[in-house]
C-alpha cells in the first residue's frame, strides 16, 4: 500500500506539471501581433494632418515725421582759423533751430571732421594749401510740414551741405497691426485651398509665427518740434507713399 500511494503521488505531480506548461504554451500562443501602423503616437498622427504656409500683409502710409541731415563747412590757410569760423556758423544754425521750436534733445552732432587741402607743385610735389572743417547736424523729430521750412532758414544761417532726409510715420504701430491681420487672413486663403485640395478641411490654428520686421519706418515718440511763426520757405519737401509690409508663418489642424 504504502509503495502504491508514492507511486500514484509522482503521477499526479507528473500530470501537473505538464498541464501548466500545455497551459502556458497555450497562452504564450494567444497574444495577438500588433501592426506596426497602430504603433504611431497621437502626435505623430496629428502631424501627418496638419498644414504650414506664410503670407504677407501689406498697408500704404504717408509719413508725417522727418529726420534730417546736414552739414556746415568752412575752410581757411590756418586750421585754427577753420575750425573757429565752423564754429559760429554752427552757432547760428543751432540757435535757428531752436529759434524755429526745435528742441535742444533733437538736435545732435553726429560728424565733425578736419582734413586738409593740397596743392600740387611740379617740384615739391603735394603741399598743404588750407584746411577744411565739416560738422554734420542731425535734426530730429520735425514734422513734414515744417521740413522744407527747417530747412531753407538753416541755409540762410550757415548750412551749405545736404546729407540726407529720413521718413517716419507716427501712427506707424496702427499700420503694422493692420498688416499683420492682412497677413493672417492671406495665410487663412492658402491653407483653405491646399486643404481642399487634399481632399480635407481646415479645423483649427495650432500655431502663428511673426516673421521678419521692418521697423525703419517707426517713429518713436520724442519731443516734437512746436509749429514754426516764420512763413513756409520754398524748400518742398515730398514724403510720397510707404509701404509698411508684416510676415507671418501659420501652421493649421485639417481633418
Amino acid at each position: 500500500m504504502k509503495n502504491y500511494r508514492t507511486k500514484t503521488l509522482c503521477v499526479a505531480l507528473t500530470t501537473l506539471v505538464m498541464s501548466s506548461a500545455l497551459l502556458i504554451g497555450c497562452q504564450g500562443n494567444e497574444i495577438p501581433s500588433i501592426p506596426i501602423e497602430t504603433q504611431l503616437t497621437s502626435s505623430s498622427a496629428q502631424a501627418d494632418n496638419t498644414i504650414t504656409v506664410s503670407a504677407s500683409g501689406k498697408v500704404t502710409a504717408v509719413p508725417d515725421m522727418a529726420e534730417i541731415t546736414f552739414s556746415i563747412t568752412t575752410e581757411d590757410k590756418d586750421v585754427k582759423s577753420a575750425q573757429n569760423k565752423n564754429s559760429q556758423d554752427a552757432d547760428k544754425v543751432i540757435d535757428k533751430l531752436k529759434e524755429l521750436g526745435v528742441d535742444e534733445k533733437s538736435i545732435k552732432t553726429s560728424n565733425y571732421n578736419i582734413y586738409p587741402q593740397y596743392d600740387y607743385d611740379a617740384e615739391a610735389g603735394n603741399r598743404i594749401s588750407g584746411y577744411t572743417v565739416d560738422t554734420t547736424l542731425t535734426v530730429s523729430d520735425i514734422k513734414i510740414t515744417d521740413a522744407g521750412n527747417v530747412i531753407s532758414r538753416c541755409v540762410d544761417a550757415g548750412i551749405n551741405s545736404m546729407n540726407n532726409i529720413s521718413y517716419f510715420c507716427s501712427d506707424y504701430d496702427d499700420a503694422y497691426n493692420e498688416a499683420l491681420k492682412e497677413a493672417v487672413a492671406g495665410a487663412d486663403v492658402k491653407a483653405q485651398a491646399l486643404a481642399e485640395a487634399s481632399g480635407k478641411k481646415i479645423v483649427e490654428i495650432k500655431n502663428i509665427a511673426e516673421g521678419y520686421e521692418n521697423t525703419s519706418l517707426q517713429y518713436r515718440s520724442g519731443s516734437i518740434m512746436k509749429n514754426s511763426l516764420e512763413a513756409a520757405a520754398d524748400a518742398v519737401i515730398m514724403p510720397g507713399e510707404s509701404d509698411i509690409e508684416a510676415n507671418v508663418t501659420v501652421t493649421y489642424i485639417m481633418g
